[in-house]
Formats: structure tokens, C-alpha cells, sequence
């Protein structure tokens, strides 16, 4: 007996992350179908941008060429108004010091403040370029933090192209980021705690009707 009731406490965890693996599975499928789409419809597509295309917050152009951040919390912001589809960028600089931590911000909604739970990290690679992937879904504005100095650190910033859209490989849209992991981990175990406290709640309320 004892048993059995261990095997439906098991079952319940068991039974919330196979249904969360079965929807990251099917929203994969249906980004990867849905990036088809809009690309044969033309709203997906490969462009650049140059550093001037971005609203500059706590950094300026110096007079002899190079961006430098006058905090330590530099933004480049630049809205979506077009509504294009946006999944990767790529981000050609140079630094004079270390950036440290480079985060690119996002919003699904016009006018949604930026925030920690939608951002992502720069990816180095080997031709000292950045690239940024981007979930799947409508992205409304980017905030770009391009380094994150020291308090009273000046960092000079040469940028070439900001290049947008290249394509991305399959498997990457089933990868959830920090955040998305993050969820498959939490989201499932909140749903089979309170399932398993309603059934519990079930076994009492029958128990005491039969009393």
C-alpha cells in the first residue's frame, strides 16, 4: 500500500516535466515553422546597423572617433517600430579595457520597461565578434549594455557593423536561454506541489464524507 502511494506521489513531478518537455519541444517546432514563414513573407530578414542607428543613454561619441561611456551603465537602445523579426545580432567592437558583462536587453510589448528577465549574453567568437540570440516571439525594442566598467572607468568603444538575422542553426531554437532553463525547472515542481496538495485535499474531503 505504502508502495502505491509512493508510485502516484512519483508520478505527479514525473507527469508536470514530461508535459513541460512536450511544449519546449512543440514551441520549437512551431518558432522554426514560423521563422519559414516570415521569412519566405519577407519580414525576416539580414541587415545592419551602424552604432548612430541607436539611441545612445550614458555614453557619447568623442571628438576623435571613439564612443566612450560616461557612467557605469552605457546603453545603445534602438525600437522596432517596423516591426521586423529580430533573432540574432552580431556586434563588431573593440574595447580599450575590458567590457566585463555585455547583456543585450529586450521587450515583447511597445513601451514594456527593459528588465533581468529578458536579456541575453554575448556569445564571443573566434573572429572577435559578439553575437546575441534572441528567443523566439515579437521583439519590440533592444537595449544594448555594450560593457559594464568599473565606477569612474573610462572605456573607449570602436564599433563596426551591427549585423542582424544571420541565420541560425536548428538547434538553436530549442534553447531555452538561462531564464527559459530556469522555468523548465521551477514551473513543474510549483504544478505538481499544488496537484499534489489538491489531491491530497480530494483524499481528505472523500475520507470525510464517508465518515
Amino acid at each position: 500500500m505504502k508502495q502505491n502511494k509512493w508510485k502516484e506521489k512519483l508520478s505527479i513531478p514525473a507527469l508536470c516535466y514530461a508535459v513541460c518537455v512536450l511544449v519546449w519541444l512543440i514551441g520549437g517546432i512551431w518558432s522554426f515553422g514560423r521563422d519559414m514563414i516570415t521569412k519566405s513573407t519577407g519580414s525576416l530578414y539580414e541587415f545592419s546597423m551602424q552604432a548612430q542607428d541607436f539611441e545612445l543613454v550614458n555614453m557619447h561619441k568623442a571628438p576623435e572617433g571613439p564612443y566612450v561611456n560616461e557612467n557605469s551603465d552605457p546603453q545603445m537602445i534602438w525600437q522596432n517600430t517596423d516591426g521586423i523579426t529580430l533573432r540574432t545580432l552580431r556586434m563588431e567592437a573593440e574595447f580599450s579595457h575590458s567590457p566585463r558583462e555585455m547583456c543585450l536587453y529586450y521587450t515583447n510589448k511597445p513601451d514594456e520597461p527593459f528588465g533581468v528577465n529578458k536579456r541575453v549574453f554575448a556569445q564571443q567568437k573566434n573572429d572577435g565578434t559578439y553575437l546575441y540570440t534572441l528567443p523566439a516571439g515579437n521583439i519590440a525594442a533592444l537595449r544594448l549594455d555594450p560593457c559594464s566598467p568599473d565606477e569612474e572607468k573610462t572605456v573607449e568603444m570602436r564599433f563596426g557593423d551591427f549585423k542582424v538575422n544571420e541565420p541560425v542553426a536548428f538547434w538553436m531554437y530549442f534553447a531555452p536561454g538561462w531564464y527559459g532553463f530556469f522555468r523548465m525547472l521551477l514551473y513543474p515542481a510549483l504544478a505538481a506541489a499544488a496537484l499534489s496538495l489538491a489531491q491530497e485535499a480530494y483524499v481528505w474531503y472523500k475520507s470525510k464524507r464517508k465518515k
